[in-house]
């Protein structure tokens, strides 16, 4: 049987309903008023190893039957099919700067937000009992009690303490959400979304972290509420717009709200790009990772990641010059200089055919899966 004889007719997302990267994704096709049907992870995990290499969400069949994953190249791709206006935008200074923002919500943020979801009862309760109805009842011959407590202690040991938070980080991962918080409430009292009047990359990317975590999870959710209303907000409103055919509306230079962004975007996830590069190259499965004076012990190197930091570098070095200095004039932290560098830190080596999305994935940690 072809892929195209197993083709669902429609494009079928594979993934959960309090998914990170899902969330994101059921976004923008909701924007872009592409239909699709949901499927669960589980049920079905044969055919996504078979489909991309891995299991991991969301996973996407195409309804010519090709298949697809990780977001960021999905949305690439799915764009350049649309009509315009893009949510790419077309000036290649605020282009560039989009796109370390989705990078930072992507890299950065999933930390922290499984952080609140897995140390916290409420968000803990509330997030293992909806896995189990929609991912574990009735495919485990386990009674639900013990479901439950097997999902509590995989997803914390495995993600939370597992990518480094423990003792004195655990206070770092808290602020990490807060922070993130006041920049986009800074941000998002001045105008509906990040960049301007209409939506772009940088607001899909941010859907990842504060729909279905932060603004979902019980804990959270109570902090958005009453610290950033106005981020409680865009939430809903990412959720419902539409593009607009007037095309994009959005603003002409970097004010001090997202100047000040984009320096969190330097000390945080750039740091974490430059520390995860040298551990990589070095072939270290683990490393201490330094953040803004907290250190996350035992972080696990990742090759997807340095592949990530590859992208980001490529798109600097395909700026124009007048777009370079734009762009440098509001990056003045040091961490910033890794994405100009003359020689890259590490390699990746993965996917150097430049087939993403519809390449043989890797998993986020350490060398991922070969394929």
């Amino acid at each position: 049987m072809t892929a195209a004889d197993d083709a669902p007719g429609i494009m079928g997302v594979y993934g959960s309903k309090i998914s990170y990267y899902t969330g994101k994704f059921e976004a923008y096709l909701r924007y872009r008023s592409i239909a699709y049907e949901s499927f669960p992870t589980v049920a079905h995990n044969k055919k996504l190893i078979a489909g991309v290499g891995i299991v991991q969400m969301p996973v996407v069949q195409l309804a010519d039957g090709r298949w697809m994953t990780d977001t960021t190249p999905m949305v690439a791709w799915l764009e350049r099919q649309q009509d315009a206006p893009s949510i790419y935008p077309a000036d290649p200074a605020l282009n560039f700067i989009a796109l370390l923002i989705e990078d930072y919500a992507d890299e950065w943020l999933w930390r922290s937000a499984m952080h609140y979801r897995w140390s916290y009862r409420l968000s803990r309760q509330y997030a293992a009992e909806f896995l189990y109805q929609e991912l574990v009842r009735g495919t485990l011959p386990l009674p639900r009690f013990l479901a439950l407590n097997m999902l509590k202690r995989r997803q914390y040991f495995g993600f939370v303490r597992g990518d480094g938070v423990k003792g004195d980080s655990r206070a770092h991962a808290d602020q990490t959400y807060l922070n993130a918080l006041d920049h986009m409430q800074a941000i998002l009292k001045q105008r509906p979304f990040l960049l301007g009047e209409t939506p772009t990359i940088a607001d899909f990317g941010m859907m990842a972290p504060m729909f279905r975590h932060f603004s979902e999870d019980p804990t959270p959710a109570e902090i958005m509420r009453e610290r950033a209303p106005d981020v409680y907000a865009w939430v809903a409103r990412m959720w419902r717009v539409k593009p607009v055919a007037t095309g994009p509306k959005l603003i002409e230079g970097v004010d001090e709200a997202l100047a000040a962004f984009l320096v969190e975007i330097c000390e945080t996830n750039l740091a974490q790009h430059r520390q995860n590069a040298e551990a990589y190259a070095r072939d270290k499965k683990r490393y201490d990772l330094a953040v803004q004076g907290s250190t996350y012990r035992k972080v696990p190197s990742s090759r997807y990641r340095v592949w990530c930091l590859e992208a980001l570098r490529t798109t600097w070095a395909d700026l124009p010059v007048a777009a370079k200095a734009q762009v440098k004039a509001h990056l003045p932290h040091q961490e910033a200089e890794l994405l100009w560098q003359a020689e890259p830190i590490a390699f990746s080596e993965y996917d150097q055919a430049h087939q993403a999305p519809f390449n043989r994935a890797i998993n986020v940690f350490e060398r991922g899966v070969a394929g």
